[in-house]
């Protein structure tokens, strides 16, 4: 079973093999954050060649067939395949598994290891969808629906500027971690702290959460049972 996870793809090298409409997508995608992408294809897009020009991606001309899959999956952390034959899937996720390499088949959303979702977010606020090949059309409408809530939404991302100052500031005067597991419900469940975030007084709230958890580290105030106790 898949779980999501983010993972820092800045620097990784990734191999794709299909120049073409998904292989362009697929490389783009991954440059964009950073990683070194080298594409196997007898083709290329228009697109990869102007990237290739720019130094974004590197080509590399091969027919599937002639690709040493060990020897790729020996040299990148994930590889890509965007050739609409699923001839050689088995081979490269036999490849694949003997040297840790992860695997993404854009051709093959029910035995890929790797799903490349759609993605959205605002401020600070990401977020992903898939359903996992059974309708991309359906994510698509998915994602469009969580992205209009949050620009709808500015109110998150005042609590989000807020509560992430608090652990912030918390980590930096030391607070120990089960205390701060502690404070974090206390201060977001306090009623002035979140009038002040709805009406978008970010600095405001950011000190008043400095006062909240002063008054409980230094004793003036008690949680009440369930809560800190000093």
């Amino acid at each position: 079973m898949r779980i999501p996870l983010y993972i820092e793809f800045s620097g990784k090298k990734v191999a794709v093999i299909g120049g073409g409409g998904v292989g362009t997508l697929r490389a783009k995608k991954f440059v964009e954050v950073g990683a070194e992408v080298t594409v196997f294809s007898r083709e290329f897009s228009d697109e990869l060649k102007f990237m290739s020009e720019r130094g974004d991606v590197k080509l590399v001309e091969a027919s599937v067939d002639n690709l040493d899959f060990e020897e790729i999956a020996k040299n990148f952390d994930l590889i890509v395949v965007a050739v609409g034959s699923k001839e050689f899937n088995d081979r490269i996720i036999e490849a694949a598994s003997k040297y840790r390499s992860m695997v993404n088949l854009a051709n093959d959303a029910r035995k890929t290891e790797v799903v490349v979702p759609f993605e959205g977010g605002k401020d600070g606020i990401r977020f992903a969808v898939t359903t996992e090949g059974k309708s991309g059309v359906v994510a698509r409408k998915v994602k469009e629906l969580f992205q209009k809530a949050l620009e709808e939404q500015e109110e998150l991302v005042h609590f989000l500027k807020a509560m992430d100052y608090l652990k912030e500031y918390m980590k930096s005067n030391e607070i120990p971690v089960n205390l701060r597991m502690k404070l974090y419900p206390i201060v977001s469940s306090n009623e002035e702290f979140l009038e002040l975030v709805r009406e978008g007084k970010v600095d405001e709230a950011k000190k008043l959460a400095e006062k909240i958890v002063e008054d409980y580290v230094s004793g003036r105030k008690k949680a009440e049972e369930g809560g800190i106790q000093f």
